[in-house]
């Protein structure tokens, strides 16, 4: 007699071999909000090691002319294009249902015009990479993620700036000695506790970039310098209110609104009141150097300068 022989498949576990990365950081927060550790496993969305896409440098495109009489090229600047990022990442959980919140979770993160933010640190402190989703890839489900517990996606982003975010450095706030508000007569320079003469921001970064100035009122007559360049701002900050100048020349704008705390400046929200600041100059801190500020108002505000530095590479 002849026992019947019933094969099944056994249980597929989560991949672990390829998910082990050591010393590198990497986290994806949504434009939701919401946090994933993309290289702890137990977060359920877990990047491959090999394949990961926008790391390094971005793509450059270098300007050049040439002369029939004289070898070679003539290099005329460069500029670098939109940063295209690569992820295979693995979504994982232990049951359908938890799988099924899981992937819609991650994939609500994701939206081809709200940036979330990627931070990656390699040990040389943390920089982030503003990314939108590309949605021009297809995706084959080889076997049931439901009973598998997992699934690994090709996954497309692009960050339409292309440059790796550093650490902020601010300077200031400078404001009026106490006794200011009693006295008359011309503009007095918003100084700190140093000689203001000296004050300067610099930029460790590879490439320029471009400040924030921040006015706290009640201020009039204000005039921000970086160098030689000058910003003469028109109309006063009245008390309780700041004015935000953002000098990048991709969004330049000026936002004025309730005044919040130097440290909580991300929750600052504003009117737009660019038209009303005018035409200005704006100034770049070039990379690997150091630029001298320039500050002077009346009033009992204060101000502060913030500059974030700009990296080819996320380490």
């Amino acid at each position: 007699m002849s026992i019947p022989l019933i094969v099944s498949a056994p249980p597929l576990a989560a991949p672990v071999a390829p998910l082990q990365w050591r010393g590198i950081t990497s986290v994806w927060t949504g434009h939701d909000g919401s946090v994933w550790d993309l290289v702890d496993q137990a977060s359920g969305a877990v990047l491959y090691r090999k394949g990961v896409e926008g790391l390094h440098f971005p793509r450059i495109v270098k300007n050049a002319s040439t002369s029939r009489a004289i070898s070679g090229k003539r290099l005329r600047g460069w500029r670098a294009e939109s940063r295209d990022v690569f992820w295979p990442l693995y979504l994982w959980a232990d049951g359908s249902d938890e799988w099924l919140a899981r992937h819609g979770e991650f994939f609500d993160t994701i939206h081809p015009e709200k940036a979330g933010t990627w931070t990656v640190d390699g040990g040389r402190g943390a920089r982030t990479l503003e990314l939108t989703g590309v949605f021009d890839e297809t995706h084959v489900y080889e076997l049931d993620p439901l009973i598998r517990g997992w699934a690994l996606y090709d996954i497309a982003l692009e960050a339409a700036q292309p440059f790796w975010k550093g650490k902020r450095i601010r300077r200031g706030p400078w404001q009026a000695p106490a006794s200011a508000p009693f006295f008359t007569g011309p503009p007095f320079t918003i100084s700190s506790s140093s000689n203001f003469a000296s004050a300067s921001i610099p930029n460790p970064g590879d490439v320029d970039a471009w400040g924030i100035w921040w006015a706290v009122g009640p201020l009039t007559e204000i005039e921000l310098g970086v160098g030689d360049t000058l910003i003469r701002v028109p109309f006063p900050v009245a008390d309780g209110e700041m004015l935000r100048i953002d000098t990048d020349p991709r969004r330049p704008t000026a936002l004025l609104g309730d005044a919040v705390a130097p440290e909580a400046t991300d929750l600052f929200v504003g009117d737009d009141v660019t038209r009303d600041l005018g035409l200005q100059d704006y100034a770049t801190i070039p990379p690997a150097s150091s630029v001298p500020l320039a500050v002077a108002a009346t009033g009992a505000g204060s101000i502060f300068f913030d500059l974030i530095p700009l990296y080819f590479r996320a380490f």
